[in-house]
């Protein structure tokens, strides 16, 4: 078998490229392993030179839009067959001269979510998925994972879990995934009084309006 060490430098944290990876090595026959790093993505590409050379052109080519590759280094291995691809535990090794991802409004399916009122997420603003939602203002440091995140003390429910793990799903590794179930909440206050409402902001945006 043939392999091939690949460190891939840009905005590629945050973005879904670790996602992107893992369907591209299942798509192209490759197996190894896809990680982040302190200010780069590694990945462990095994598989037939034909393989390698599909899952390399593919990999800048169909990279996520919100990614920007800035350089990709790749150095030949000799490996085994690894049996399968993985997403495994980040390393924080090189984290100088990081790029951090930035925050990114919301998309079109999650605004659908929210809008929707069959959905667990209606109304619920911090819907967010590997396309969208909050990245730089939650990152304590890299590399990005939830952990290092200020969604860190919001441990995901199960359904969520569910979505983080499937990789057929938009929320795969998106690390600040949450619903009203297990994120963060948000409330109107006025004055000291906590004020019972359904809508806070529209709530605040009336209060605004009446000049309170």
């Amino acid at each position: 078998m043939r392999g091939a060490r690949i460190e891939v430098t840009g905005i590629v944290q945050g973005v879904g490229f670790r996602p992107f990876v893992y369907r591209l090595a299942k798509k192209t026959g490759i197996t190894g392993y896809v990680k982040n790093m302190g200010n780069s993505v590694e990945i462990l590409a095994v598989g037939g030179g034909e393989e390698i050379n599909d899952f390399l052109a593919g990999l800048e080519r169909d990279a996520p839009p919100l990614a920007r590759i800035d350089n990709v280094s790749v150095q030949p291995t000799d490996e085994k067959d690894l049996q399968a691809f993985k997403i495994v535990e980040s390393s924080s090794a090189g984290g100088s001269g990081s790029v951090l991802p930035p925050d990114v409004c919301i998309c079109e399916t999650c605004l659908a979510e929210i809008n929707d009122p069959s959905n667990p997420r209606y109304g619920y603003p911090f819907t967010v998925c590997v396309d969208c939602g909050a990245r730089y203002t939650i990152i304590e440091t890299v590399p990005y994972d939830r952990v290092n995140t200020s969604m860190t003390d919001f441990p995901m429910c199960s359904e969520c879990k569910r979505e983080y793990e499937d990789p057929v799903d938009r929320r795969f590794h998106a690390e600040p995934t949450c619903c009203p179930a297990c994120g963060p909440s948000y409330h109107l206050y006025y004055g000291s009084k906590l004020v019972d409402v359904i809508n806070p902001v529209e709530a605040a945006v009336g209060k605004l309006d009446e000049g309170r």
